[in-house]
């Protein structure tokens, strides 16, 4: 795992309540957005083991609605997020699952999004203390942690084939 500060121990300034459960979350769905280069039309959102037990009372669900938004981990807008992908007219839908097959940790997730162009899977897992990392990107295996610096054009280089 890759610390690069005290902060991914004790966990990030967040909206709440959990690092794992919510912070980390949102990065993956803040990495989600800013390599789809824009708010999807369409996500659906496949949680596995205990993001599927408790992904309403830890905010789980509102926490990857808010960074597939754009918004970071510290802003309280997380807590309207349903609303916000309303507004912006965003299809959601959830899935619940027992085991993933793909990584095995209890604290993962797949996003699907899609607008009329592009489409775009990722598979990320919240290891706690609100650090992340993405595991799956369209198929691929990936290893990229989130609390470390990413470019995501280069990840859209190695990882997106047609991108538009």
């Amino acid at each position: 795992m890759v610390f690069n500060s005290c902060f991914d121990i004790i966990g990030p300034i967040m909206v709440g309540p959990s690092s794992s459960h919510t912070a980390g979350v949102v990065s993956i769905g803040k990495f989600g957005h800013d390599l789809f280069g824009e708010i999807p039309e369409s996500v659906k959102i496949t949680f596995f083991d205990s993001f599927s037990e408790t992904y309403q009372g830890h905010g789980t669900n509102k926490a990857i609605l808010g960074g597939l938004l754009g918004l970071g981990t510290d802003n309280p807008g997380i807590k309207h997020a349903f609303e916000l992908a309303k507004q912006e007219k965003m299809e959601v839908s959830f899935q619940l699952e027992e085991n993933c097959p793909y990584y095995e940790h209890p604290n993962t997730l797949l996003v699907k999004m899609k607008n009329r162009f592009n489409s775009i899977e990722i598979g990320g897992v919240s290891l706690g203390g609100g650090v992340s990392k993405i595991f799956l990107i369209n198929g691929l295996m990936a290893d990229i942690f989130l609390n470390s610096k990413v470019d995501i054009e280069s990840v859209r280089q190695r990882y997106l084939q047609d991108w538009r």
